[in-house]
């Protein structure tokens, strides 16, 4: 028997958890700091310290024998050896070299459910006017945080200010727990799950009908289908490549109004150029969308498709259009239907949804895709981070690709400088670089 604190996992998180597995989405989130004066070995302690001082990250996944049920979150305790130094990086282009090929040492978050990659001096980092920096990267388990959840645990890893106690995982008591006594929780479980699945399912029927009335009314817009494949949307293989273009939010908003839509007309048009073979119809999007009220899971977030509307040669229609189908998405995310679903999720039996996952086939490649690629837009707060004396400069972020999306995007400010990173396959994706150079063609 183990005493700890315990967590059960969400259907949702559960889900992502599993998923992993098979579509690894580990998360990256990379900070670069300038002006650094302490030694890396030191900086290296003093984030394991403050690590034992943030309650997510002193855990980890235990199963459930036979997924019986969710799996727990437990205690586990901050070990040195999740703050690793490579050393020998010198600049800026080997670093990104050395952290995609670090990509594919995915975390077990059954043993740790994030590290920290620490680059020492990296120099000609984009717009560092020649000032080496200190560059840390939180690897971070899908299921643990989302997005935003995660910008919030890097800013308390990645700062000098004390964390204000207290500071606690969840609200359930210690208590002692083992294997067995969560399989027999799963167990009797069961019984109220399946009638709740049958009423939830229920109200979730309903209200997809509500949504199709809404959207014959006019009410809503309805949700545009998605796009027959292009030659990015095929199976990525192991090896990554990683670029980073830095610009302001304030071109950004004067592009499309705001910081994600102007990233999006940039986007769309480098990618626009960028393809060789163009496919039928309009490039499109898979956007990250914050779901609306109270977070019942740590991953709080749908997926949307959005056109990009690149047939549309002027620049100020086309951030109108997409905005306006980013609102629709929005609006359809905040629909009942979402709420409803996810109740009905939530009493799904965790065999039930284990076996859903294990079932998937990530060699399957439909004919259409939500999104040619993928945009995740995070605004990471102000620039007042540090470690080591330093100051932030820059944070970036790197979503995971899929079986069917080889080119990836991050979006992330801090303070008014916003990086537009690229996460590619280098085996689907040819002269990345161009590419890059397309995107900077693109801001102006």
């Amino acid at each position: 028997m183990l005493a700890c604190r315990v967590e059960r996992m969400t259907a949702t998180d559960a889900q992502t958890h599993w998923m992993s597995a098979k579509i690894p989405n580990d998360q990256f989130l990379l900070f670069g700091f300038v002006g650094v004066r302490e030694p890396i070995e030191r900086i290296a302690a003093d984030l394991e310290e403050r690590a034992s001082a943030i309650a997510d990250l002193r855990l980890r996944v235990r199963e459930v024998p036979a997924t019986l049920d969710h799996p727990y979150w437990v205690a586990a305790p901050v070990t040195a050896d999740q703050i690793r130094i490579h050393r020998g990086v010198s600049d800026w282009g080997r670093c990104l070299a050395d952290l995609a090929g670090r990509m594919g040492d995915h975390l077990d978050a059954t043993t740790q459910a994030w590290r920290v990659h620490l680059y020492d001096a990296v120099e000609g980092a984009p717009r560092a006017d020649g000032a080496t920096m200190v560059v840390a990267v939180l690897q971070i388990a899908h299921a643990l945080a989302d997005g935003s959840r995660a910008t919030r645990i890097a800013r308390q890893l990645f700062d000098s200010r004390p964390i204000a106690p207290p500071e606690t995982a969840s609200s359930v008591p210690s208590f002692d727990i083992g294997s067995t006594l969560m399989a027999g929780l799963g167990v009797a479980r069961l019984p109220l799950q399946l009638v709740s699945l049958m009423a939830r399912g229920r109200r979730a029927h309903l209200a997809h009908r509500d949504l199709e009335r809404d959207i014959a009314a006019g009410d809503l817009p309805s949700p545009q289908p998605g796009g027959p494949r292009a030659p990015i949307n095929a199976a990525p293989g192991e090896r990554r490549e990683l670029r980073v273009v830095l610009t302001s939010a304030q071109r950004l908003r004067d592009l499309g109004g705001s910081v994600t839509v102007g990233a999006l007309v940039v986007i769309g048009e480098a990618l626009d150029r960028h393809l060789a073979v163009r496919p039928d119809g309009d490039l499109r999007a898979e956007v990250t969308i914050a779901k609306s009220g109270p977070a019942r899971a740590r991953n709080h977030f749908r997926n949307a498709g959005v056109a990009l509307h690149v047939d549309e040669a002027d620049p100020t229609r086309r951030a109108a259009a997409i905005r306006a189908d980013l609102a629709a998405a929005r609006r359809r995310t905040d629909h009942r239907l979402v709420e409803a679903e996810s109740a009905a999720m939530r009493s799904v039996p965790a065999t039930l949804l284990h076996w859903g996952v294990r079932s998937f086939d990530t060699a399957v490649v439909p004919e259409l895709v939500t999104g040619h690629t993928v945009v995740s837009s995070v605004h990471r707060g102000a620039a007042d981070l540090s470690i080591g004396g330093g100051t932030v400069h820059v944070t970036a972020g790197f979503p995971a690709l899929s079986p069917v999306q080889s080119l990836t995007h991050g979006v992330h400010g801090i303070g008014d400088i916003v990086a537009i990173s690229i996460t590619a396959s280098p085996d689907v994706v040819s002269d990345l670089d161009g590419y890059r150079d397309r995107v900077v063609d693109a801001l102006g």
